[in-house]
């Protein structure tokens, strides 16, 4: 159980350094809005195209689940994601800043092989974890691990944006990479999978089972409801309107990562006592409240008071969405399953996001759309007698 809490921890470190949002995030932010010029609507949808590979998971799981490379489920394909980025982030940081094109390309490859990577953790905490009963807290690992480490990534990136710029920053992301190719050949040991044993037909049966369950359609279907709500776009108005320098920015998202860091250490002390409708409930509730927090951010200290809530709180309440998912993972099909769920939670943002950000560009207000965000989110609460999940 220790090694596996030491590689969820890891792989998870990995991925926020990495690409997911990774060190030169926030620079890459101010490149498109700055340096480009994009509207907010435009980065929107940039970054839609950048994320496609996290709201495609499935896919990945059915290769991980069905196509063993050269005999592994795991091992190998850690090496090729890992190998992957490390070289298309070496790359970006030696091309020209006007290659627009080639950046972004660029991105997309590295958000690509981090998305993988994130199927084939979530496969071994959903395998390993079940036959534990302790899915909840390999959970909180991670995140805690992501949250608290992050904190240290969001600090870089703002010491990056504000005084590096773009090009550094995708050097020193190179790093990252780098180590989980060495954890993946130091720690993780695979016995050479039977292809008899593992095929797409096995697993897409066991997909199909899931997916007939009222129950694994409810939670796919409450899941997509509770994050389609129209999202301001954050960038813009801590610039534009706040006037934060990129320093302080990261400042805040390190202060808000720390923050949904002991959110997920505390949901990993409570998860095993929730039921699945408690886990509806606050998952809605704190949804909503870690939202109308913002609109209570109007200078740096506020914007201090209001990272650090809304991080510790929307932590739990990703956490509970979560749970929920994988509590409903058959066996023969974990990663596919797990990453099914996850895309629906990924890809019902990102319309959010890009509606939000119209409305933005149009002069709908900062507060308005927090609001408009807040109130979708509430109506989810409608939804929770149809699920009729009490039942464990």
């Amino acid at each position: 159980m220790k090694r596996l809490i030491f590689l969820m921890s890891l792989f998870y470190l990995i991925q926020v350094y990495g690409g997911n949002p990774g060190i030169y995030d926030l620079s890459f932010g101010l490149y498109l809005k700055e340096t480009l010029g994009f509207s907010a609507e435009k980065i929107a949808h940039i970054g839609t195209i950048i994320l496609l590979p996290w709201n495609i998971k499935p896919l990945w799981g059915i290769m991980a689940d069905s196509f063993p490379l050269f005999g592994s489920q795991l091992r190998n394909y850690f090496f090729l994601c890992y190998a992957l980025a490390a070289v298309t982030l070496f790359v970006l940081s030696i091309v020209d800043s006007s290659s627009v094109s080639i950046i972004i390309g660029g991105v997309f490859m590295v958000s690509l092989c981090i998305a993988f990577s994130d199927v084939l953790t979530d496969k071994m905490m959903v395998v390993e974890g079940s036959a534990r009963k302790k899915t909840g807290v390999l959970q909180a690992t991670q995140w805690t691990a992501a949250g608290l480490g992050g904190g240290g990534m969001y600090y870089l990136g703002g010491i990056f944006a504000g005084r590096l710029g773009l090009k550094v920053a995708f050097r020193m992301s190179t790093i990252v990479p780098l180590v989980g190719l060495f954890a993946t050949y130091f720690f993780i040991r695979e016995e050479r999978t039977d292809r008899e044993a593992i095929s797409l037909g096995k697993s897409s049966r066991a997909l199909w089972i899931a997916a007939k369950s009222k129950q694994f359609l409810a939670v796919a279907a409450f899941i997509a409801c509770l994050r389609f709500s129209p999202n301001p776009p954050l960038l813009f108005y801590l610039r534009d309107v706040l006037k934060f320098d990129p320093e302080f920015m990261g400042t805040l998202d390190a202060i808000g990562s720390i923050a949904q860091g002991i959110g997920a250490a505390v949901f990993g002390i409570l998860c095993s006592r929730i039921s699945r409708k408690t886990l509806l409930n606050m998952t809605i509730g704190l949804s909503a409240l870690s939202s109308l927090g913002l609109i209570f951010m109007h200078d740096v200290q506020s914007a201090i008071w209001v990272y650090g809530f809304t991080g510790f709180f929307s932590m739990i309440a990703t956490l509970g969405i979560l749970e929920l998912a994988v509590r409903l993972c058959p066996v023969g099909a974990e990663g596919t399953a797990y990453a099914f769920l996850v895309s629906i939670y990924n890809f019902a943002g990102r319309p959010a996001t890009i509606i939000g950000a119209r409305m933005y560009d149009n002069g709908v207000s900062f507060t308005a759309l927090v609001l408009v965000g807040s109130a979708f989110t509430l109506l989810c609460w409608f939804l929770i007698p149809i699920l009729k999940l009490e039942k464990e």
